[in-house]
């Protein structure tokens, strides 16, 4: 397929038992890979995961993806999905409190912290959690993508990495009352998240260049300092693409209570799925 490889595909027997309209689907982009993933709305059930590998073809990233649309048969334009989403791995994100928050001066917020082009596209979403709007900074091509994948008249919703770590700190808040503190570490590439959440509620979010597992371990423990946290009093979760190291035993060190973000209860994720590959997609 012009250099355009499928290196993942685990689809769930029971997919083909619902009905399209029961169903979200949702795509993550990135320049060199896509990510499909599709679940049961309500439950979050996951029912199948696709990868693509872009990074062998010739062609412009557009024509890629026009490929890709014609070869998958899940992103069959008959299909009726309940929900289309997408999230970009690569964006840059932004909290501002929402009674703060002036849409008018969206790219400032975000220009205050990141080197932006002028040409990117910008997303804002209600975060009903922290009370906040959680404000995207993209490369347009990857909204043409999108809009490539779920043409006109379908609704079209965008989910940041930011919203998907807040999502899932307050969800394990829930689970492990036993911890006052709860962490949640996400990597991506050469980049890795940090959410941190206490009682009261968000704590932290930010983003940290990933060289390797020393500046990774670095930035890690710096901010958790920064925040006054008692290491020992808190729940570090761990998500996303692996590194290279052993993020795991490089933590485990310095956090006793370190574990892989385990999935939610009501999704039922079988070993055979693994939640970790969901993050973005569910």
């Amino acid at each position: 397929m012009d250099g355009i490889k499928c290196i993942e595909r685990i689809i769930n027997p029971n997919l083909s038992c619902y009905r399209d309209t029961d169903l979200r689907i949702c795509v993550a982009l990135q320049h060199y890979a896509v990510y499909i993933g599709i679940a049961q709305r309500s439950t979050r059930l996951p029912l199948a995961m696709v990868t693509y590998d872009l990074s062998k073809s010739d062609l412009p990233y557009k024509d890629c993806i026009q490929q890709l649309i014609r070869n998958e048969a899940l992103l069959d334009s008959e299909f009726n999905y309940g929900q289309h989403t997408f999230t970009v791995t690569e964006a840059k994100s932004t909290l501002v409190p929402a009674k703060l928050y002036e849409a008018r001066h969206a790219k400032d917020y975000l220009r205050a912290l990141y080197l932006l082009k002028g040409k990117e596209c910008v997303t804002q979403e209600s975060e009903p959690n922290t009370k906040s709007q959680i404000l995207t900074a993209f490369n347009n091509n990857f909204f043409e993508a999108a809009r490539l994948i779920f043409p006109e008249p379908k609704e079209l919703n965008f989910i940041s990495i930011y919203a998907c770590l807040i999502r899932e700190l307050f969800q394990m808040s829930r689970l492990y009352r036993r911890y006052p503190v709860h962490v949640l570490l996400h990597t991506r590439g050469t980049a890795f998240d940090l959410c941190v959440k206490n009682q009261e509620g968000l704590l932290y979010i930010n983003t940290f260049p990933l060289s390797d597992a020393n500046s990774l371990l670095y930035y890690t423990l710096y901010a958790l300092n920064k925040l006054k946290l008692d290491l020992g009093s808190l729940i570090l979760f761990l998500c996303g693409q692996p590194p290279q190291f052993n993020l795991s035993a490089l933590l485990e060190n310095h956090v006793s209570a370190t574990a892989f973000l385990p999935a939610s209860t009501r999704a039922g994720i079988s070993k055979e799925m693994p939640y970790s590959r969901y993050f973005s997609c569910l």
